[in-house]
């Protein structure tokens, strides 16, 4: 049986996320690390958090490894580390995108590590954690999985589990559409208005639009990243194209199911 507060973590990267990781598991885990590849921006950032700072080459003193590096480096991050991870230890990475990320990782890790893909769905902005959700995607091993629920659950998040393929296919309509609706709303203003004569028309609820602009412009790097890697991308942009056209065209069901769908998907939040 794990016991996971007398477990050592070790948080690679050194970036918002890592924080917020920080803020989730010290309640749970009182040994935490910081581990980057500059050491002094490790021991920089351990400095602000009250937490200890190690080196990639200390990595197998460690119970529990969490991978924080973008996606698309991910797989190179864990050759440099999968031959001194300590066996029986836990490899987790919070990648937005599963599908060429995980079926990637996994055949690098040693037999004797485990591996949880874990997806928070909030960004390191996040000041209250209660309510948010975190979705757990077991790959390897099942020793880690009940303590690791245990520890989100107590921080407040709500726990879903899902696939690799169940976790892309919905985040392609929940990620890849929402943001692009927003962006291609963005392009059609600044293309046929632009920012002056937008500002002169703006209505209250275009205001409350451009404070989600703001967001996504902070986010811009990793939205690229999730439409351009999600399978189910061109899925999600089809139905989403489908749903305006049935709109512009004045379908009656199309405005009775929007109806319907705004009274109940705003319920729901």
């Amino acid at each position: 049986m794990i016991e996971i507060e007398k477990s050592r973590l070790a948080i690679v990267g050194a970036g918002g996320m890592a924080r917020i990781l920080v803020k989730i598991f010290r309640k749970s885990i009182p040994d935490i690390s910081i581990i980057s590849r500059s050491l002094e921006k490790a021991r920089r950032f351990s400095r602000r958090l009250g937490i200890g700072y190690a080196s990639l080459d200390e990595i197998g003193g460690f119970d529990i490894v969490v991978l924080t590096p973008p996606s698309d480096v991910l797989p190179d991050v864990v050759k440099s580390i999968s031959d001194r991870l300590k066996v029986g230890s836990l490899v987790m990475d919070v990648a937005s995108i599963k599908l060429g990320v995980v079926d990637r990782i996994s055949p690098i890790l040693p037999e004797s590590v485990e591996y949880l893909s874990i997806h928070p769905l909030f960004g390191p902005a996040t000041r209250r954690l209660e309510g948010n959700r975190v979705i757990l995607i077991p790959v390897r091993g099942e020793s880690y999985l009940e303590p690791i629920r245990r520890v989100f659950e107590e921080a407040g998040l709500r726990v879903t589990y899902s696939s690799p393929e169940e976790h892309d296919r919905m985040m392609a309509f929940i990620q890849v559409a929402h943001h692009l609706s927003y962006l291609s709303l963005a392009l059609t203003l600044w293309r046929n208005i632009g920012p002056d004569k937008t500002s002169d028309y703006l209505t209250r609820s275009l205001r409350k639009t451009f404070r989600m602009f703001r967001m996504f412009q902070a986010n811009l790097k990793v939205i690229e990243e999730i439409a351009r890697l999600n399978r189910f991308g061109h899925e999600a942009i089809s139905s989403l194209k489908e749903s305006l056209n049935e709109l512009a065209r004045g379908e009656p069901d199309a405005w009775r199911l929007a109806e319907e769908a705004l009274k109940i998907l705003s319920e729901k939040a």
